[in-house]
C-alpha cells in the first residue's frame, strides 16, 4: 500500500494525543473566533463600543449633574419712603415686591392700632385701604420672598401732616328734612377758609333728578349752593363734604367729612303786592288763596343816630323759622323808650320768620281793618288770625315769600335775597369760576 492510502485512511489524530502542528491551527481559529465576536460586539453595542458597566451602567463614565443658578433675591419698596414727615393722611401707604410675592405687611401707628389694607391678586403690591390719623407716627413691616423661598425684609417709619388748626363744615338742610322749593344748601365752617377753591373741590351736591347748580361764596366761612331757579318738587338732594385731609389754606385743614340728605316737597309759593295791599298764595302752581295784608309802615325814624325804616322789604323771603308764639319788642332794632309811640313788647301768635331782619307774617288781629287797604306795622306782614293759622299750618322751612313794589329792597346776602341775585352774577361767586 502506498503512503498515501495509509495516510487517508488513518483518524485524524490519536486519542489524549494531538500534534502540533493542528493544535496551533486550532488555537488560531480560536483566537480569530474571539476577534470576530469582539468586531461583531463592537458594532451592537453603545456608542462608546465598551460592555456593560458595573451595576448595569455603561462602561463609559457619568455625565455631571445639573444644578439651577439661585433666584435672585426679593426687593421690596414702601412708599412713603423711611424717615418721610409731613405725609398727607390721604395719600395711601403703598408696598410692592419685585422678583418676589408679599408674604406679610404690617402697618401700625405708636399705639400699635393696624392700619386695614389689602393685597392685589398676584400678591405683589399691598395699600392701605383707611385714612391715616393727623400728626401720626407709622412703622411698616413687610416680607417677600423669592422663587426659591428666601425672605427680604423691609422696614419703615414715616409721620403725616400736623395741622395748625382744623375746620369742621355744617350743612343745612339737615338730615331727613322736606324743605321748600327756595331752599339753599349752606355749608358754614368754623375757622376762616383762605384757600376757597380747594374747600369747595371737596363739596358735592349730587340730585335725583339731576340739577344744575353752583356754590356763592358770602363770606370767608359761608358758602351757599343752589339751582338757577327754584327746586323742583321731588328732587332728592345729597351734599358731601369731603373735607378730612384738604389743606384749604393758612395750616388749616379739613376736621371730619360730613354730609346731609333732604327733599324737596311741594311748591308753595306766596306772593305779595303792595300795589293791591293781597297775597296769593300759590300750591304747585295753582293759586289757593287771597289773603289781604297790612305790610311795613312808610316811615323811617333816627335812634341813637341810626336810621329805621319801616318799609317792609321787597324781594323773594324763605321760610327759615315758625313760632306758635314769638316775643317780639321794638329793643331789637333800639326802640326802648316806653314813651316811643314806635316801642312794643308782645307775644304774637303763629309766627313765621321770612328774613333776617325780623321779618314775619303773623296774626294782628289789630290791623284787621287796614289789611288789604293800607301798611301800618314795623316791617312785619299783617294777617288776620284765621289766615294766619292757614298759612301757619301750610308754609314751613324753604317755601317762598315773594314780596313786591314796597320802594326798599332785601340785600343780597344769606338768608335774604339769594334768589334775587341773577344766575350769571351768582355762578361768579363760585371760588371755581
Amino acid at each position: 500500500m502506498g503512503r498515501g492510502g495509509v495516510r487517508a485512511g488513518l483518524p485524524a489524530t490519536r486519542p489524549g494525543r494531538s500534534t502540533g502542528r493542528r493544535s496551533g491551527a486550532r488555537v488560531r481559529a480560536a483566537t480569530g473566533a474571539v476577534l470576530l465576536l469582539a468586531v461583531v460586539a463592537g458594532c451592537t453595542g453603545g456608542g462608546s463600543g465598551a460592555g456593560p458597566g458595573p451595576l448595569g451602567q455603561s462602561g463609559s463614565p457619568s455625565a455631571a449633574p445639573t444644578t439651577s443658578p439661585p433666584a435672585p433675591a426679593a426687593r421690596l419698596a414702601v412708599s412713603p419712603r423711611d424717615g418721610t414727615e409731613g405725609y398727607s393722611v390721604l395719600k395711601p401707604v403703598v408696598v410692592t415686591a419685585r422678583a418676589g410675592t408679599l408674604t406679610s405687611v404690617s402697618v401700625r401707628n405708636a399705639d400699635g392700632r393696624p392700619v386695614r389694607g389689602s393685597l392685589n391678586a398676584a400678591r405683589t403690591s399691598w395699600s392701605s385701604a383707611e385714612p391715616l390719623g393727623y400728626g401720626r407716627t407709622y412703622s411698616v413691616a413687610a416680607v417677600a420672598t423669592n422663587a426659591d423661598g428666601k425672605p427680604t425684609q423691609a422696614d419703615a417709619t414715616f409721620s403725616t401732616v400736623e395741622p395748625r388748626t382744623f375746620t369742621l363744615p355744617y350743612l343745612s338742610p339737615s338730615p331727613g328734612s322736606t324743605v321748600g322749593v327756595g331752599q339753599p344748601v349752606s355749608v358754614s365752617f368754623d375757622e376762616p377758609i383762605a384757600d376757597k377753591a380747594a374747600a369747595e373741590r371737596a363739596l358735592r351736591v349730587t340730585t335725583t333728578p339731576a340739577v344744575q347748580g353752583s356754590w356763592h361764596w358770602f363770606s370767608d366761612q359761608l358758602v351757599h349752593w343752589r339751582p338757577p331757579t327754584y327746586w323742583r318738587p321731588g328732587t332728592k338732594v345729597t351734599v358731601t363734604a369731603k373735607v378730612y385731609g384738604v389743606h384749604v389754606g393758612d395750616d388749616v385743614y379739613g376736621q371730619q367729612d360730613v354730609s346731609t340728605s333732604f327733599a324737596i316737597g311741594r311748591s308753595k309759593i306766596a306772593t305779595i303786592d303792595d300795589r293791591t295791599k293781597r297775597m296769593v298764595v300759590r300750591i304747585d302752581g295753582k293759586a289757593v288763596r287771597t289773603i289781604p295784608v297790612a305790610m311795613g309802615k312808610d316811615e323811617q325814624i333816627v335812634v341813637d343816630g341810626k336810621v329805621i325804616n319801616y318799609l317792609t322789604q321787597s324781594g323773594p323771603h324763605i321760610v327759615t323759622e315758625k313760632y306758635p308764639k314769638k316775643k317780639m319788642s321794638s329793643a331789637s332794632y333800639g326802640v326802648t323808650d316806653k314813651d316811643n309811640p314806635n316801642y312794643y313788647e308782645e307775644e304774637i301768635p303763629l309766627a313765621v320768620r321770612i328774613s333776617p331782619d325780623g321779618e314775619f307774617v303773623h296774626s294782628a288781629p289789630w290791623s284787621v281793618a287796614a289789611q288789604g287797604v293800607r301798611n301800618v306795622s314795623h316791617g312785619c306782614v299783617n294777617i288776620s288770625p284765621d289766615n294766619a293759622r292757614w298759612f301757619y299750618d301750610r308754609f314751613s322751612f324753604g317755601d317762598v315769600v315773594d314780596i313786591r313794589n314796597t320802594g326798599r329792597l332785601l340785600p343780597k346776602a344769606p338768608g335774604y335775597n339769594e334768589w334775587g341775585i341773577p344766575w350769571a352774577e351768582w355762578k361768579a361767586g363760585s371760588a371755581l369760576s
